[in-house]
């Protein structure tokens, strides 16, 4: 005996988009098909969520014109105003968002390969959101000699990441650096700006522990 037909879209508020799929499901399973007058009433519901996206992007564009624009004609006359206007970007956003990027690319008239092969040639500028907090491991020769190596496996292995990444909640980017000038603390950390000396491998936990504990406090 077939279970009793779903219940119908009408009411069902258009930005819930995990009812609207199970809806769909279950009249899928129930009728081996979805009935066109359901289709059209989620089409309607499809099409306003679609058209208020539309408004919310372009006023989402209007702003990144906006601040692209105040950007490019504070370093438009300088020379190798392409990095000034980078760094620019990235003090604002803590990265370069792709789709400012090609805003300034439309902006200088410049190929957006080119804006790319600055970002990628400078390892300052991040093309990923930074972390809420960051750990630094010093790969300089001292702190190389010293096992800074086993730090940065261990810490890889902890976070599920490697140098250069976040984790995928956005709390934890992980980053080498060459130098960072404590020699004598070999091998060191930095971790949110906290120099860390004569660190070891079992001591990864305690410092992670502890910026999770400070996301906790925060929350």
């Amino acid at each position: 005996m077939k279970n009793a037909a779903p219940a119908s879209p009408v009411g069902l508020a258009s930005n819930d988009e995990a009812a609207l799929l199970d809806l769909l499901e279950n009249l899928k399973q129930h009728h081996g098909f979805v009935p066109r007058e359901v289709s059209d009433e989620v089409s309607r519901l499809v099409e306003v969520k679609l058209e208020r996206l539309r408004r919310i992007q372009s006023q989402l564009d209007t702003t990144i014109r906006r601040d692209v624009q105040q950007h490019v004609t504070r370093w438009r006359d300088e020379e190798g105003n392409l990095i000034m206007i980078l760094h620019a970007i990235q003090n604002q956003h803590g990265y370069v968002p792709r789709e400012v990027a090609m805003e300034l690319s439309r902006e200088l008239g410049v190929k957006l390969a080119r804006i790319y092969e600055v970002i990628t040639f400078y390892h300052y500028f991040k093309l990923q959101p930074p972390g809420a907090h960051s750990v630094t491991v010093c790969n300089g020769t001292a702190c190389y000699l010293k096992g800074s190596g086993e730090l940065l496996n261990e810490l890889r292995s902890q976070l599920g990441v490697a140098e250069g990444q976040t984790t995928p909640d956005r709390q934890i980017h992980l980053d080498t650096v060459r130098c960072i000038g404590c020699c004598g603390m070999a091998p060191a950390l930095v971790v949110d700006g906290k120099t860390c000396g004569h660190v070891k491998s079992s001591d990864i936990a305690g410092h992670l522990a502890g910026l999770r504990a400070a996301k906790e406090v925060a929350a």
